[in-house]
């Protein structure tokens, strides 16, 4: 394999799919996807993708007129900036455009060759570097909206099946940010909207009228005549020919509110006009009821205002709540829902009657009651909800789960809450967590017997062995012990995960359980003359509440790193410092430190630097993510800091053992 080669396998397994799925995930669960700042929205994205899939550049691209396709943001993984504007006019693409319409995706190890970006290679290919690109179609309803854009400089790529499935994924999301901007833009016209019409009532922009009810007069102020499309030059208007302007279907109901308003003394109406040119209008009615006094007839006396644009922004608005595929609804303190959208009724069986006459609490498992009650009086707080997940009875019996995401209007005390079904993400995790204890477990047993064998073939039991033959079986026995190890730390992260790892804290002293772990580790190093040196200046008293079995453990890892990592003939660093009320155990070595751009994962499952040189050291990629995981579960947090090329420090905190803590445990 060349190193070409090498680069583009290392560059597709970077990733694999059930990492893909978990920052899937939380990309998703980020408010920032929905911030009133789109753009912060779009460069949050880019960003994220390209940190998941170690690519070079990434871009999302919109369409700003129905021919011309501009960049929003283009995310450059090295220069760490965001730049955007660069257009593209569809005439001068015509087979890539055209390759958008009929695929999804476009995947192209070499784009200078690749039929649809071959077009691209004399322009923004060569002039940027780009040897392989990832495109994602960006759909609407409408079709077509825009493309993320994947690229990878330098070094040809091949594309994963797992990454094309996490862009495509991605791509979906953004259809969602994008339609979440629409309906932002739709919000923001319509309160301009609201601000004019402010504007107009101030300059006195509102028209006038007066109605005598008796004899059927009727006098408008200038901007009435303009409302309704009529020149005042031409046209008298009276009871009658407002009338005759209102639309046939709306005529009852005025006539109706006029009716009430000498009951109750006020008229609010609105409606719908016909203009003569044949264009309708909606129009705000509101007036006053005068009886008569002496000679003077019963009056109306009102103001008329055009209405049409909020009107349709309105409808726009009912659309996206109608046509969203998110649950959208609005609830009320007293815990009943008061609007529901048609994915509500869709997901969960009930109608949208169903839903607004029971109490929400009744669709929620009993289980997740307290907890969804406790998240409620914490938006009651000013805090907004998001990932959380509740259970909701389904119409046909069954529990889906609803991850929410929601905010309390203080002055109206609704609550408008969005959520998304994740049940089937939820089965699919638990059937990948099931699959891998199973594997794991299944592989126990014959690993077992494979080192056993081994150790006794290489003890001499059975001869003495050829020296080529004795490295062979080194080989297999040390990589029988790397699988050995693997499977257990995965048994362990499953437990962990499961809550079914039996952990017992007891009072135990730190200097001691430090010191002991220093020793059993001590023969990693010895080949390569690494030295790990302890110092301490903590009372050898000091009691930490720790299960000592898995405390050993973490130190564990944390050596094997620190040894793993160090030149030959280094010294690891062993420190016990007291902090206040807490202690903290730290790790320190002079190897070539952590890349920033990998000190985000530093914890996740089966995370390694992307380097060839942490592959020559091998490992799991488990241990550090074991090692939050149980370090956590004794109630102590774990954290590192390093700079590239100056060694790294991973330190862990426990609090001190004190008798109530004890009790507590």
């Amino acid at each position: 394999m060349d190193s070409t080669s090498a680069a583009n396998t290392s560059a597709a397994t970077a990733r694999q799919g059930q990492q893909l799925l978990a920052l899937q995930a939380r990309i998703l669960a980020s408010p920032l996807l929905f911030s009133s700042d789109t753009n912060l929205a779009w460069q949050f994205l880019t960003k994220q993708i390209s940190k998941a899939l170690y690519a070079d550049r990434v871009s999302i691209w919109l369409f700003s007129q129905s021919d011309v396709l501009q960049c929003i943001d283009l995310y450059q993984y090295k220069l760490n900036s965001h730049s955007s504007d660069v257009c593209l006019q569809r005439s001068n693409y015509p087979k890539y455009f055209s390759a958008l319409q009929q695929h999804a995706l476009i995947a192209a190890s070499d784009a200078a060759s690749h039929p649809a970006m071959a077009e691209f290679n004399d322009g923004y290919l060569q002039t940027a570097g780009i040897r392989s690109m990832l495109d994602a179609v960006i759909q609407s309803e409408q079709g077509l909206s825009g493309v993320i854009c994947v690229e990878q400089v330098s070094s040809r790529r091949c594309w994963s099946v797992d990454e094309q499935h996490f862009i495509a994924a991605m791509a979906s999301m953004a259809s969602t940010v994008h339609t979440f901007s629409l309906h932002l833009q739709l919000q923001r016209e319509y309160q301009l909207v609201l601000e004019r019409q402010d504007m107009a009532s101030r300059n006195a922009r509102i028209g006038f009228w007066e109605a005598s009810v008796s004899n059927g007069e009727l006098w408008w102020s200038p901007m009435v005549y303009d409302i309704f499309g009529v020149d005042p030059q031409q046209f008298s208007p009276s009871v009658e020919l407002f009338y005759q302007l209102v639309h046939p279907d709306d005529r009852a109901m005025v006539q109706q509110s006029e009716l009430q308003a000498q009951l109750l003394g006020e008229q609010n109406v609105v409606h719908r006009i016909v203009l003569p040119d044949g264009s309708m209008r909606w129009v705000h009615e509101v007036a006053k009821w005068t009886s008569p006094q002496g000679s003077e007839p019963a009056r109306l006396i009102g103001s008329v205002q055009d209405i049409t644009q909020q009107q349709q922004t309105r409808c726009e608005l009912q659309q996206f709540f109608s046509l969203s595929r998110d649950i959208l609804c609005i609830a009320n303190k007293q815990n009943y829902f008061e609007r529901v959208n048609a994915a509500f009724s869709r997901i969960t069986g009930y109608s949208e009657t169903e839903l607004l006459s029971r109490p929400y609490t009744d669709f929620i498992h009993p289980d997740d009651l307290i907890s969804t009650d406790a998240e409620v009086n914490e938006q009651q707080q000013g805090r907004v909800t998001s990932g959380f997940c509740n259970r909701y009875r389904h119409k046909n019996g069954h529990y889906i789960t609803l991850q929410w995401s929601s905010v309390l209007d203080p002055a109206s005390d609704k609550l408008y809450a969005s959520a998304q079904d994740i049940t089937e993400r939820l089965q699919l995790e638990r059937i990948k967590n099931e699959f891998v204890s199973t594997v794991s477990h299944e592989l126990r047993t014959p690993l077992t017997s494979i080192n056993g064998a081994l150790a006794l073939v290489m003890s001499g039991c059975v001869g003495e062995l050829p020296d080529q033959v004795a490295q062979l079986l080194q080989l297999a026995n040390n990589n029988c012990q790397r699988l050995t190890s693997l499977i257990n730390d995965l048994l362990d992260i499953e437990k962990l995960s499961a809550g079914m790892m039996q952990i017992v804290l007891q009072p135990q002293p730190v200097v001691a359980l430090v010191r002991q772990s220093v020793v059993d580790n001590s023969p990693y190093g010895r080949d390569r003359n690494i030295q790990l040196q302890l110092q301490t200046g903590c009372d050898e008293q000091l009691l930490i509440n720790v299960d000592s079995l898995r405390f050993s453990q973490v130190m564990a890892n944390l050596l094997s790193n620190a040894i793993k990592f160090s030149p030959d003939a280094a010294t690891v660093l062993v420190q016990i410092e007291q902090q206040h009320q807490h202690v903290r155990i730290s790790v320190t070595d002079i190897g070539p430190g952590i890349a920033d751009a990998f000190k985000a994962a530093i914890f996740q499952r089966f995370s390694q630097a992307d380097s060839s040189d942490t592959r020559q050291k091998g490992g799991t990629g488990l241990g550090l993510a074991l090692s939050k995981q149980l370090t956590e579960s004794m109630h102590g947090s774990i954290g590192f800091s390093s700079s590239t090329g100056a060694g790294a420090c991973f330190y862990v905190d426990f609090p001190l053992w004190s008798g109530k803590a004890a009790a507590d445990a």
